[in-house]
């Protein structure tokens, strides 16, 4: 379809009517045809997945020490020099590290787990609970600052979870 003037014409998809071909609004119905800006995406930075490596650390840390925990006995306690408090029974001490060593066991894995929905940028409430976790887990405290670099890494980007 060739018109007069040596331009091409088309047919709105609005209303039908031919239109120049160049023509970026349909002058009959108002149909726009110039490209619809896609919404901007948004700014992703480093910030969830250094957090997550971190709490993830912090969780493997407290892993280490409740399997420590779990594994020292009260007789090798006495080898490192560790004197028991009087009122307290081996056995009874026995029973609170492993008490100890289990809590430190589960806080871990809820850290681990946090950190990893904080590496894929999701979950965000998982994210800053697994990051308390891991504050909690102490693992050998290095872990809960390490815990709590990600916990306020993870914090400040918010809006890049999903």
């Amino acid at each position: 379809m060739e018109s007069i003037g040596g331009q091409g014409t088309r047919n709105c998809v609005g209303c039908g009517r031919s239109i120049p071909w160049e023509a970026n609004v349909c002058p009959y119905c108002g149909h726009d045809y110039r490209l619809q800006m896609a919404p901007p995406m948004k700014a992703r930075s480093a910030k969830p997945v250094i957090g997550g490596v971190l709490i993830v650390v912090a969780g493997l840390l407290a892993f280490g020490m409740g399997l420590l925990y779990l594994a020292l006995d009260v007789s090798d306690l006495e080898d490192y020099g560790v004197t028991m408090p009087p009122e307290m029974t081996s056995e009874e001490l026995q029973d609170v590290m492993v008490v100890c060593g289990s809590l430190l066991v589960v806080f871990a894995v809820i850290a681990i787990i946090g950190g990893v929905f904080a590496l894929q940028r999701k979950h965000f409430g998982l994210a800053i609970a697994g990051s308390i976790f891991g504050l909690l887990g102490l693992g050998f405290l290095i872990g809960s600052l390490l815990a709590l670099v990600g916990l306020i890494l993870v914090a400040i980007s918010r809006d890049e979870f999903e």
